[in-house]
């Protein structure tokens, strides 16, 4: 929430409710690349010092790997963020947390895809679902300029693709089986790739020319650099969530966050709020909590189901076999 809050302020141009000026700086691709470097930098660090994060030398990434999961994930990535900060500069805050909220829906779409989900007729409820709330919170926005609608929802389809990617990432291969090892091999990819678009679209001269590094001075260093920090402790916690539960528990446990955030944003950016867009936005929760419900059933009927073939097992083991079924059984010695 804090770096939503902080790249809000950071990016556009609107005044916040204080009758402050936002810092306006129409750079967000660049500095997005900015924060994949401190990334990179800051997991290398981490793998140094604690050598247990490093993965065995054995199984060393290969050209297939970065063309086929390492490449596609970190493209996926750095434009997920990318374009997420570049709506902010046009969009309202609480909007665009409105619009990335369902990114469940493109989780759950692509999880079908990669077979991370197995397709039923109860997630595609939840799709459909969630997508209702979208259209519902669209319908009446205050303050809807498309290239930034169009750059929000873009962003929550490559986060589908980007943490379906990552979940088998961080599962199926030992170098990128913790958090600081993924973002050292993603980082360099995230960067690349944001780094040429923001060359492209936003422009070198444009970028040399910002106020920023004349009204600031050397506090621009710092400014670009504290939200790179954020972001880093965010990014290992999101990564170390889905290697320890699954892809979809991450999108569940940020409705709060979001509640929160469209809350601070009416609070500190004035952003106003109609019926209809809290009508979708509570339609788009219960989408998600649908799909929490579901998940919570299926996971109590695995419990059960595994606690009854350990019983049934042990049950076998306890019962002596009677002499004809003995018969025939070979004994077998260990041989010396």
């Amino acid at each position: 929430m804090a770096l939503s809050l902080y790249n809000k302020w950071m990016f556009s141009k609107h005044p916040n409710n204080n009758g402050r000026d936002n810092l306006n700086f129409p750079f967000p691709l660049f500095t997005t690349s900015v924060h994949m470097v401190v990334q990179f930098l800051g997991s290398w660090m981490v793998l140094q010092l604690l050598p247990r994060f490093k993965p065995p030398k054995s199984h060393s990434l290969t050209l297939k790997d970065y063309g086929t999961r390492i490449g596609p994930c970190g493209v996926a990535t750095g434009l997920d963020i990318g374009f997420s900060n570049a709506s902010l500069k046009t969009i309202t805050l609480a909007f665009y947390t409105m619009c990335k909220s369902s990114s469940l829906a493109f989780v759950l779409l692509f999880a079908f895809l990669f077979k991370l989900e197995r397709l039923r007729a109860s997630l595609v409820l939840v799709i459909a679902i969630i997508t209702a709330g979208v259209v519902l919170m669209v319908a009446h926005e205050t303050r809807f300029v498309l290239e930034g609608f169009l750059l929000v929802m873009t962003a929550s389809c490559l986060g589908g693709l980007r943490w379906a990617l990552t979940q088998i990432l961080l599962k199926e291969n030992p170098s990128t089986a913790n958090p600081f090892s993924s973002i050292y091999h993603l980082a360099p990819i995230m960067f690349t790739s944001l780094f040429m678009i923001a060359m492209i679209l936003e422009g070198p001269v444009a970028l040399i020319k910002a106020e920023l590094w004349h009204s600031r001075g050397l506090m621009a260093i710092p400014i670009l650099l504290f939200p790179s920090i954020l972001a880093f402790l965010m990014t290992a916690s999101e990564f170390g969530l889905i290697q320890r539960t699954s892809v979809v528990t991450l999108s569940v446990a940020g409705i709060l966050k979001e509640v929160l955030t469209i809350g601070a944003s009416a609070v500190i950016y004035g952003d106003a709020l109609t019926l209809l867009n809290l009508s979708g936005l509570f339609v788009t929760i219960l989408g998600i909590a649908l799909y929490n419900v579901l998940r919570f059933r299926s996971m109590r009927k695995k419990v059960k189901q595994a606690v009854s073939d350990e019983q049934e097992g042990r049950l076998a083991e306890s019962v002596p076999l009677r002499g004809d079924q003995a018969e025939g059984i070979e004994t077998v010695y260990p041989q010396r």
